[in-house]
């Protein structure tokens, strides 16, 4: 199971079945997720953003370091993430949601602490 596992996360799909994902999650109108608020929780949406755009990151290192192990691919995953973030705050902005400067930041820390873990901790030897 676990080998079977790897070989999943060492191809391109989990990166990119997540990433649309989180475009879709990140782009629905607001009128399509309610008005009510269950939970109000300051400054949750930046956790949840940090998680998100982490995931991504963390997978596409996952693809990634399959085929190399060099800080390079590991940088561009970083920046690629980054502007992803910030690409979906104009497109949030454009639908009607919110547009938050600090949501972009918290993208790219998530990107940047998973990219490093994933990258650190499963160097192959």
């Amino acid at each position: 199971m676990k080998i079977k596992l790897q070989q999943y996360f060492s191809t391109k799909w989990p990166a990119i079945i997540w990433s649309v994902i989180v475009f879709i999650l990140l782009v629905i109108p607001p009128a399509a997720l309610g008005s009510e608020r269950k939970i109000e929780i300051v400054q949750l949406d930046k956790v949840i953003h940090f998680f998100l755009f982490g995931i991504v990151a963390a997978l596409w290192t996952f693809y990634i370091r399959q085929r190399q192990n060099h800080f390079l691919y590991y940088l561009l995953i970083f920046i690629c993430t980054s502007i992803y973030g910030i690409a979906t705050e104009y497109v949030q902005d454009w639908v009607g949601r919110d547009f938050d400067v600090w949501d972009m930041f918290a993208d790219a820390a998530g990107a940047f602490v998973f990219v490093s873990w994933v990258g650190i901790k499963r160097r192959p030897r």
